[in-house]
């Protein structure tokens, strides 16, 4: 029910004049909830609630509401529930009692949630993405205080969508507001990045054997030999040194190199894979991992019978134990994997272990209007029916303009999981006023482009993207693929079906001023876009127009440049997050990163060799 539906005699806005007043709360505590509560009242009746001492209660007219948002002494009035909402973990409070509406919670996060809460339910309000224009607040003349008494705190104990520091302080507040945060005591991440460097002098036995003729994997990346006991030993060994904790972290390091030793190869189903494969990360590896785990698990809970160990499901150890391969109990595992892995979540869930999502969805397609929304919120829900403990998504790297839907539909489902996927694509369009159905339309353009596409190549083999990889010899990693396909993938034809669509979307908001500058934020996504698109044309040698100089390379690179300045302003893109990973993945959108111009018979990396250094190789 909205709160300008409620019969109570209370208000917090009357037909456009503030009805309420915001006691000023003891401390710092809940200063960010006040801003927004108090911010978006404004913006949807054009009243300001004022903020006012506890002894200028008295100057304020009989009837008026007083609203509390964190500590102050209207709580130290109030009982009951009250302590809980300050102790459990997350727990946050939100009553209504005659004139008076509370706000409370142990942490300045969990009393946004309360007011996130009451703005979400009570008023409508939709965090689309970071900043005002990305907020929709309906408009209305008055705001009626609702009868409250809600004791609550997020369902998942993980909620996690990654962004780096150079995110602006704008997206950590989105985050907040979607209940983004944790209260998990499990620990994940590749556990063994450093032991190459503590133990590969003294030990050399404990690392993966390479196949003959292979060079090591780069040192954070180093696989372990676990087919030999003295690992366990040496992991156990750390554990005790820590505390012999109730839970510990034993996933395997990131990418290629895993061991081909007799030992290992032994624990694998099926037997006799290619080594060469296995090496590649493109094995069958689970039953030896599962193996391993369990005689690790064994060990230590005769020391601590209670311990738990968190582990990755991922790459070719992903799928679930084979027939004849029980997991025991006590794993917590991540699932790494893709939107379709439906089977893959159901053979962990039913091997009993606990499972938390941690996917990398988000590294496909670069900047592309990449939207599979259906296809990542129907499996988000399928695993959330099915014991999601909590999610961690690695990277929401603030392309807004383009993937924001992807980023909303995900947070949206965490914070609200009685809504459909359906459901919050509406909420999302619902936002562009009579556009609305042109923007459902755009949306569903980029979902059937994106199946169609294939940015992944692993989920769609027989996409666009295969065949133009194939055809061009371009690199099939998602990690930096995707900024390659741009000139051959992202044409003209395509972006101008896309701004059709935008066309009869702005005709139809117009005069409405934040709509249509909600659409024509999306446009600046497919501009940036168009733009990247040539300038990594001329970056990347393979994909150079024949004549091509340096010098327009460098006009494309500094125009490139300044738009992308004015659209991080506006959270079209995050520049700092999107410099930081072209940087890291070597993207040839800077000079610096480009090879070829003097050189006349160079052709450029090719596809395999570029992905084969992202698998550290």
């Amino acid at each position: 029910m909205m709160a300008n539906e409620n019969t109570s005699s209370y208000y917090l806005v009357k037909e456009g004049k503030a009805q309420a007043v915001i006691i000023r709360s003891a401390g710092n505590l809940g200063q960010e909830a006040v801003k927004e509560f108090q911010a978006d009242i404004l913006r949807a009746t054009g009243a300001a609630l004022p903020i006012v001492d506890a002894d200028e209660l008295r100057n304020v007219p009989e009837g008026f509401v007083y609203v509390q948002i964190g500590p102050g002494p209207l709580m130290e009035d109030e009982s009951g529930n009250e302590g809980t909402a300050n102790q459990v973990q997350e727990t946050y409070r939100i009553v209504s009692k005659g004139n008076r509406l509370l706000f409370s919670g142990g942490s300045n996060d969990a009393i946004l949630w309360a007011v996130a809460y009451f703005l979400d339910r009570h008023m409508g309000v939709r965090w689309l993405w970071p900043g005002d224009l990305g907020t929709f607040v309906p408009r209305t003349d008055s705001i009626a205080l609702p009868e409250l008494d809600i004791t609550s705190r997020p369902e998942l104990e993980m909620r996690q969508l990654r962004v780096r520091k150079s995110a602006p302080p704008e997206g950590h507040h989105w985050l907040r507001l979607h209940g983004m945060g944790s209260r998990t005591t499990y620990a994940f991440g590749h556990a063994f990045t450093k032991w190459w460097d503590k133990y590969g002098e003294e030990h050399p036995d404990y690392f993966a054997y390479p196949p003959e003729g292979q060079q090591q994997v780069q040192p954070g990346r180093i696989k372990l030999d676990i087919s030999n006991e003295a690992v366990d030993e040496a992991i156990i060994r750390e554990w005790r040194e820590a505390g012999t904790p109730a839970n510990w972290n034993v996933s395997p390091n990131d990418g290629s190199g895993f061991c081909v030793s007799p030992g290992c190869l032994a624990m694998d189903v099926p037997q006799g894979q290619s080594v060469t494969a296995i090496w590649r990360a493109e094995g069958q590896l689970t039953a030896r991992y599962v193996k391993f785990w369990n005689r690790l698990i064994d060990k230590m809970r005769a020391i601590r019978p209670d311990v738990t160990l968190t582990t990755f499901a991922y790459s070719c150890y992903k799928s679930p134990p084979p027939p004849g391969i029980t997991l025991k109990d006590g794993f917590v595992l991540q699932i790494v994997g893709f939107y379709n892995d439906y089977e893959q979540w159901k053979g962990w869930f039913d091997a009993g272990a606990k499972l938390f999502l941690r996917p990398n969805w988000w590294h496909s397609g670069a900047i592309s209007p990449n939207l599979p929304l259906h296809a990542q919120g129907e499996f988000f829900k399928f695993a959330e029916r099915r014991g999601m403990l909590g999610f961690d998504f690695d990277t929401m790297f603030g392309y807004w303009g383009t993937q924001g839907p992807n980023y909303y539909l995900i947070a949206r489902l965490s914070a609200r999981p009685d809504l459909s996927v359906d459901d919050v694509i509406a909420e999302y369009t619902s936002a562009f006023g009579k556009a609305a159905p042109a923007i459902q339309d755009y949306l569903g353009y980029w979902e059937r482009f994106s199946e169609e596409a294939g940015f992944n190549i692993q989920l769609y083999p027989k996409g666009r993207y295969e065949a133009l990889a194939a055809q061009f010899d371009l690199p099939r990693s998602t990690l930096n693929g995707g900024w390659y396909i741009l000139p051959y993938l992202m044409t003209d034809d395509v972006l101008n079906e896309a701004r059709a669509i935008l066309n009869r979307a702005e005709e139809l908001a117009s005069g409405e001023g934040e709509a249509g500058a909600r659409v024509a934020f999306l446009r600046d996504g497919l501009k940036h876009v168009e733009w990247t698109r040539e300038v990594v044309r001329y970056g990347y040698e393979k994909s150079r127009p024949s004549g091509a100089t340096k010098n327009e390379f460098i006009r494309l690179r500094e125009r490139l440049d300044a738009f992308r300045k004015e659209l991080s302003e506006r959270h079209v893109i995050w520049l700092g997050t999107l410099n930081e990973f072209e940087q890291l993945r070597g993207i040839p959108t800077h000079e610096s990163r480009t090879t070829g111009w003097d050189e006349q018979t160079s052709s450029g990396p090719g596809g395999k060799e570029m992905d084969e250094q992202v698998l550290g190789m």
